[in-house]
């Protein structure tokens, strides 16, 4: 006998041959990986918020926790707003003809742009917020970003 397999035997299973069960068991699996991957997002949004409002406890004040996570909430919606606002921007970095090492510099910078306008919406759009300078809480948003993004950079250097 010999122990070479078929190509035909190694298919993968395609949706339609699993069981109305088994599409059912996989439907409830992938939705909870979906809510669980989304409640993890807020979490760390709910985290940053808090972090920002920590820093700048004198210039933010909010009517209840509820605003707080009103903020968690509205960061992806506004980080959007944001990036719709920018999106010219890094278009014409791509079509354009500077140097790599310009073109990355200028990314960076637009991503910080976009991080930054994402914080004012945020600030402005989220009820029972109130801000005396939203600039400086935005500011403190964006610096948040740079050094969560050089730690990531850092961790996946040692990685490798």
């Amino acid at each position: 006998m010999s122990d070479e397999r078929r190509p035909d035997d190694e298919q993968e299973p395609t949706w339609g041959s699993f069981s109305t069960g088994g599409k059912v068991l996989a439907a409830v699996g992938f939705t909870g990986l979906g809510l669980g991957v989304a409640a993890l997002v807020m979490l760390f949004l709910l985290l940053v918020v808090l972090v920002v409002t920590a820093l700048c406890s004198d210039l933010i004040e909010f009517d209840g926790l509820s605003a707080l996570f009103w903020a968690a909430l509205l960061c992806l919606p506004c980080g959007i707003l944001a990036a719709l606002f920018t999106a010219p921007v890094r278009l014409l970095l791509r079509l354009s003809s500077l140097a790599e090492r310009t073109k990355r510099a200028a990314a960076e910078a637009t991503s910080c742009l976009t991080t930054f306008l994402a914080a004012l919406f945020v600030l402005e759009f989220t009820p029972g917020l109130h801000t005396t300078n939203p600039w400086l809480p935005a500011a403190a948003a964006t610096v948040l970003g740079v050094v969560a993004n050089l730690l990531v950079a850092r961790v996946e250097s040692r990685g490798r």
